[in-house]
């Protein structure tokens, strides 16, 4: 036989050892990110609002999802869904602010024109009164108030709270502060927070002890008039909180009712029966804000493509990548619900979990959007100390990205796993996009991002290549912590 016949006899007979040796790499389909993109963010659905018949629609289907590709339930009696006991409350017309002056004039304000209830807990719906004291931003705010007699006070500060909620809300509730005003001069930001809380404030029946998204104190969100009308001709804050000269009544009213909600979750279990036991999280959120104020074009339903039924897309494709040839660890997949009203799913998740919270050795949370091109870059959320750092830090080396790691804050569902000991992260794409400059980027996102509007829909012309990218970066990770 001629050498070159059997070099060929050989490499054939090689092949199939060879395959076996070295597995394919999993890979995510664009394909299946645009299936379950295009049908999450369909008009049928109308925005899968919390507690919602499309919210249940989408359920239903990522639970069929999840069967399809034969991952196990772990919720009651084996099945994918988690019910999680929400209420709803619905703020009524009449919510109403009044602004009392020293020398007894006073000014009405209404609420979702001139100001918005905030989330909170089942206690944090009433009425409030009180003079009211400026502590500059929340992390000036605890120094400012110290030694400060705080019964019966309002507290204002800039801009949200953030984390300094986890310190500074249960401080206040102790000293006895009747209520909490959120300035937010700016009209855009305000109205972003109008329509993206709506009409009804959403709160979780059981003690998730979430001083942030849950406080039992009510908090308020004014906007420019009424922040205007409290710090009119207030003293100049230095080291100390002033008192604005005013006083605030908050008249509430609230009708509430029950909804009917779940967390959706399926299992692939781990190859390795010494450490299927361990676990690998993934998480998305599966909610987006349903219908809402209309836009310019009269549009309500606020489909929420890339916020975040891409997450949920990128979770499915995982899934599917890693069902044939599963990792040593198990690993979960949760779809939560209620991430836009206050991280509710995953706050009553953590303090319930289907799996022993010191047994999760990673949760990674995708909730950062779609990407129109492959990012090169990246931002981790993931606080100090964390154990995955050098796990993300490897990955993205090995692929000849750069990753920027960084503090963690309350803005989406890996929150409040974080705080509870679990080794979280939250994935976001950088600025640097793989063979585009600065300005392309920038003209992308000027076409395709609409975050929190009534625009986020699916295109059937929109670039799947960066979301791939962003799920490959998440599998990647998932994979060297679920293999080790």
């Amino acid at each position: 036989m001629r050498p070159l016949v059997v070099a060929a006899t050989l490499l054939a007979t090689a092949m199939p050892v060879l395959a076996q040796a070295v597995p394919a790499k999993p890979v995510v389909d664009t394909l299946t990110l645009r299936a379950h993109t295009r049908f999450l963010a369909d008009d049928a659905l109308e925005g899968r609002g919390t507690g919602t018949r499309g919210e249940r629609v989408a359920a239903a289907y990522i639970a069929s999802e999840l069967k399809r590709l034969g991952l196990s339930g772990v919720g009651p009696d084996g099945g994918y869904l988690l019910p999680v006991p929400l209420r709803a409350a619905r703020v009524e017309p009449s919510t109403q602010l009044v602004v009392r002056g020293t020398i007894g004039d006073s000014t009405v304000f209404r609420h979702d024109e001139h100001f918005v209830l905030n989330t909170g807990g089942a206690a944090a719906f009433r009425d409030f009164a009180g003079d009211v004291l400026f502590a500059g931003s929340p992390a000036e705010a605890a120094e400012a108030l110290a030694g400060i007699d705080l019964r019966d006070k309002v507290v204002a500060v800039r801009g949200p709270l953030g984390a300094e909620a986890l310190n500074l809300v249960p401080s206040w509730t102790e000293a006895g502060v009747t209520g909490v005003v959120l300035l937010v001069p700016d009209a855009g930001q305000f109205d972003l927070y109008v329509r993206s809380r709506g009409d009804t404030r959403y709160f979780v029946a059981a003690n998730v002890q979430d001083p942030v998204w849950q406080p039992a104190l009510p908090v308020i969100i004014a906007g420019p008039e009424l922040t205007a009308s409290l710090m009119s001709g207030a003293p100049e804050m230095r080291d100390r909180a002033v008192a604005v000269g005013r006083s605030v009544s908050v008249d509430v009213e609230v009708t509430e009712r029950e909804l009917p909600v779940a967390n959706v979750a399926g299992l692939l279990p781990g190859r390795d029966p010494a450490r299927r036991n361990e676990y690998v999280v993934y998480t998305a959120h599966y909610d987006h804000l349903g219908i809402s104020v209309p836009d310019a074009a009269g549009d309500s339903i606020y489909n929420g493509f890339s916020d975040n039924a891409a997450g949920v897309a990128m979770l499915l494709a995982i899934a599917e990548a890693l069902r044939d040839d599963p990792p040593a660890r198990s690993v979960l997949f949760v779809f939560l619900t209620g991430e836009e009203r206050g991280l509710l799913g995953a706050s009553y998740l953590a303090a319930e979990s289907p799996v022993p919270l010191e047994s999760i050795r990673a949760l990674i949370n995708l909730d950062a959007g779609a990407p129109p091109a492959p990012p090169v870059s990246w931002r981790v959320a993931l606080g100090a100390d964390n154990p995955l750092a050098p796990v993300f830090e490897d990955v993205a080396r090995e692929h000849g990205w750069t990753v920027q790691l960084g503090a963690a804050s309350p803005n989406s569902d890996y929150w409040p796993f974080l705080q509870r000991g679990v080794p979280a992260a939250f994935i976001i794409p950088g600025e640097v996009w793989e063979n585009t400059s600065p300005q392309e980027r920038d003209a992308l996102r000027r076409r395709w991002d609409r975050y929190h509007q009534a625009g986020d829909h699916y295109h059937p012309d929109f670039p799947f290549s960066g979301l791939q990218r962003y799920a490959e970066f998440a599998l990647a990770v998932g994979l060297r912590v679920a293999g080790s």
